[in-house]
């Protein structure tokens, strides 16, 4: 069997790219205080929407190639979640997680999205509540959706995604529990004939808020947007994911007994919408 050259090796303990999501303690925050600075958000992107929330900074390091050492970390952006959807719902059940990434300058890069008739349809089947979120990214029009799935009793919970590539070819990846860490820590496999840790999510909780970062450890993948967008999203729901477990649990229960009928948010719907629509030609559709 012939060794891959460095070029070639994927994954590695070497860190190219961290990306940390620090989600804040206080709603007073520079990002976001003030009508004035709210409307200026709203104005460089529809997608800055009027129930919008500030509820942490983005910050970034590189590596520097030439001095092989991590560059300094970086505000490069804010996290936003939506309120209508989460906090101000009149019936608890009915909450759905929807957080938004920004730039600096208030462009729009990432949303994820809380799937929750998904969660619900696995998590009957499988008998334990699962979690299922959708990602958009300015990268593309492709959604990325990331579920977890069942695993063995005893085994961490883990979650799997895949990327297309071109020529149709795609990487699939696992984002896996690590044992024995005092936090709610990640690794992320790239899943091939011979699986590679690319990356890893590190938890630190606070009361309110906490701090969660993403280090990319593949060469390539640090320089693949889309890639890091997603876990970028995955690690921002780590802080969620406790309250959206225990209320899928809620709802399964109140499901079995026949005291609940599921509903869709109508958003959560358009995300089902067929997409061959928009990316196959009118005279493909006939190939189908």
């Amino acid at each position: 069997m012939m060794k891959m050259t460095d070029e070639e090796q994927r994954g590695g303990s070497k860190i190219y790219r961290t990306l940390v999501q620090d989600l804040y303690r206080t709603g007073l925050h520079s990002d976001e205080i003030g009508i004035r600075q709210i409307e200026q958000w709203r104005s460089k992107s529809r997608q800055f929407t009027a129930d919008a929330d500030v509820i942490g900074k983005i910050e970034e390091a590189v590596l520097d190639v030439e001095s092989k050492k991590m560059g300094k970390q970086e505000k490069v952006g804010f996290v936003i979640l939506r309120e209508s959807t989460w906090n101000q719902s009149a019936d608890p059940l009915a909450r759905r997680l929807v957080i938004k990434l920004f730039t600096n300058t208030g462009h729009w890069i990432a949303t994820a999205e809380e799937m929750v008739a998904d969660e619900l349809a696995n998590s009957y089947a499988s008998g334990i509540p699962l979690l299922s979120l959708a990602v958009l990214t300015s990268e593309n029009e492709i959604v990325t959706y990331v579920r977890q799935m069942r695993r063995r009793a005893g085994a961490s919970e883990a979650y799997s995604f895949f990327l297309p590539g071109p020529g149709g070819d795609f990487e699939v990846f696992s984002i896996e529990g690590k044992r024995a860490t005092l936090g709610d820590d990640f690794r992320v496999l790239l899943l091939s004939g011979n699986d590679a840790e690319v990356a890893e999510i590190d938890s630190k909780f606070a009361d309110i808020g906490g701090e969660f970062a993403v280090s990319i450890r593949d060469r390539i993948l640090a320089d693949n947007e889309w890639f890091c967008r997603v876990l970028q999203c995955f690690s921002v729901f780590v802080r969620y994911r406790k309250e959206i477990r225990d209320r899928v649990s809620e709802l399964l229960d109140h499901w079995r007994k026949g005291e609940y009928t599921p509903r869709q948010d109508r958003f959560e719907l358009s995300l089902l919408a067929n997409p061959r629509r928009i990316t196959l030609k009118p005279r493909e559709l006939e190939e189908i």
